[in-house]
């Protein structure tokens, strides 16, 4: 496993956007630091999100930073991603686990602390919770989890802690001085003015917030 792989992790929303510029987009965030790419595209057919994601892997590896593939089993496989994300109505993590073997990565979003609870018996790797604040890109979430309810899960001893929903350089050291042992961003990173920048500064707040735990 690649160590912290979960300290920032970068969510695609290429949507329309050409793929070449959008994969130069992700590059400078790779230049600058990202951990983690999660590839989430809701809206592209498969063969457009297998030959993206093809791409996007290409790049990666040239960073040796890996890819996590939401919600999409087979895509991971096609694509020899470092693991799989999945949401609580997707495939059965134990399905997930059977088809993938041991070495990849699950991750699993929790909405409740019954399902953080639930999942500390599960074979998977980190739980994502949020939304720890309102998020335009994720409107009609379930929970929004607050920096109360996020310190409320971390007690719960269960697997590493993914934080995401809202969060930005303003509220990062707050959500892993919270407990979050990283944070994964959609809007952090598309709606930078300058992505290097905002991808070292989130980078630098993470560092602190974890030295002052």
């Amino acid at each position: 496993m690649k160590e912290n792989f979960w300290q920032l992790t970068l969510v695609t929303n290429k949507g329309n956007i050409p793929t070449a510029p959008y994969l130069e987009c992700i590059e400078v965030c790779l230049k600058a630091g990202i951990t983690c790419v999660q590839l989430r595209e809701k809206s592209l057919p498969g063969e457009d999100l297998l030959d993206f994601g093809s791409s996007l892997k290409r790049l990666l590896d040239l960073y040796n930073v890996p890819l996590i593939v939401n919600d999409n089993v087979d895509l991971c496989i096609k694509l020899s991603a470092f693991g799989v994300h999945l949401g609580q109505s997707d495939t059965t993590i134990e399905k997930a686990r059977s088809i993938l073997g041991a070495d990849k990565i699950i991750g699993l979003s929790v909405n409740t602390i019954e399902q953080i609870q639930n999942s500390r018996t599960l074979p998977i790797d980190y739980i994502g919770v949020g939304a720890i604040f309102p998020t335009n890109n994720k409107p009609d979430v379930e929970t929004i989890w607050g920096l109360s309810g996020l310190r409320q899960a971390s007690l719960i001893p269960s697997h590493p802690i993914i934080a995401i929903g809202g969060i930005d350089e303003s509220n990062t050291f707050s959500v892993i001085n919270s407990g979050a042992n990283g944070i994964a961003a959609i809007g952090a990173f598309h709606q930078a003015a300058d992505p290097f920048l905002t991808t070292k500064n989130l980078i630098k707040i993470i560092n602190e917030a974890n030295n002052d735990r």
